[in-house]
């Protein structure tokens, strides 16, 4: 009924006052729901519902579809327990959750919410592994991921490609390549933790980590590391071969390219990061190239 029009509420109305045991029925339910949404930041429910998302998030998704799930949802499927246990069920202590992992597919987004009141949000092929408890907030990356860390009294450890990052409270954006990796602080503070050093990342900068190079920068424009949460890709003088890799991260066939000479082309401009087929039918047309779509190899792209 939330999202209802005038008309179904008129006829659901009708419906209800045709029988007590519907009005009834229906107020039952609608306090139960009321009862839980009331209780929804409890330690037990955050649990509950990081427990359902685990589950969710295991089973196979349809290609390309972005999915969310976020705490209303998952509140309402705990609704039909309540009311059949009852509240004080749910009230009682509860062990530490242990380690849980969850995965999206290639092409799909989806929101974690921790047990902290924290928010992750996956975007595609990512895996993140979670161990959040009473003064312990550790979670480990492996792809991107946007992180809104909620204050506490114990810091926010990220573990990415055996570094850690650190922060206490903020909204930071991290992500690990094969040869690399990278974040950005949108707000807060974030901290690279070494064996004996600690390089801070205040709001508005960005760091990139290889195997022997650290860089610091203040990007110009911001959209580059956050745009993906939009469905948003930012290419800025890149190499082709950067540029189709960007791409290939969303795709299940990747774009291939016949060549090195190809891949060193640079590319400008702002897609969709399922707008693939838009940026080569762009190469096509103001670039020295040939575009080759087949079903046995996709699209292959060489110099022309």
């Amino acid at each position: 009924m939330r999202d209802a029009d005038a008309a179904t509420r008129v006829a659901f109305a009708r419906w209800q006052g045709e029988s007590i045991e519907r009005a009834v029925a229906y107020d039952a339910v609608r306090g139960a729901h009321d009862r839980v949404r009331s209780l929804a930041e409890k330690p037990p429910l955050l649990s509950l519902r990081q427990q359902t998302l685990a589950r969710t998030m295991l089973a196979r998704r349809p290609p390309r579809v972005r999915w969310r799930v976020v705490a209303t949802g998952a509140v309402l499927l705990a609704a039909a327990p309540l009311a059949a246990y009852g509240i004080r069920a749910w009230t009682a202590p509860v062990a530490p959750p242990p380690a849980e992992t969850f995965r999206t597919g290639i092409g799909q987004q989806a929101d974690v919410t921790l047990a902290d009141g924290s928010i992750v949000t996956l975007d595609t092929a990512s895996t993140l592994q979670v161990r959040v408890s009473e003064g312990v907030r550790r979670v480990t990356l492996d792809g991107q991921g946007w992180f809104k860390v909620k204050p506490a009294a114990a810091p926010f450890e990220i573990g990415v490609r055996g570094r850690t990052f650190v922060a206490t409270a903020g909204e930071f954006d991290v992500r690990t390549d094969p040869d690399r990796l990278r974040a950005f602080a949108a707000s807060g503070t974030l901290r690279l933790v070494g064996d004996s050093t600690t390089l801070a990342l205040p709001p508005g900068r960005a760091i990139t980590v290889t195997d022997e190079d650290v860089t610091l920068r203040t990007p110009a424009d911001a959209t580059r590391f956050t745009g993906w949460r939009t469905g948003a890709l930012q290419l800025d003088d890149v190499p082709l071969a950067e540029a189709v890799g960007e791409f290939n991260r969303y795709r299940r066939h990747p774009i291939r390219l016949a060549d090195g000479r190809v891949g060193a082309l640079r590319v400008s401009g702002a897609f969709r990061t399922t707008g693939a087929l838009a940026f080569v039918d762009a190469l096509a047309v103001g670039f020295p190239v040939r575009v080759k779509r087949d079903s046995d190899a996709g699209i292959v792209i060489s110099a022309r």
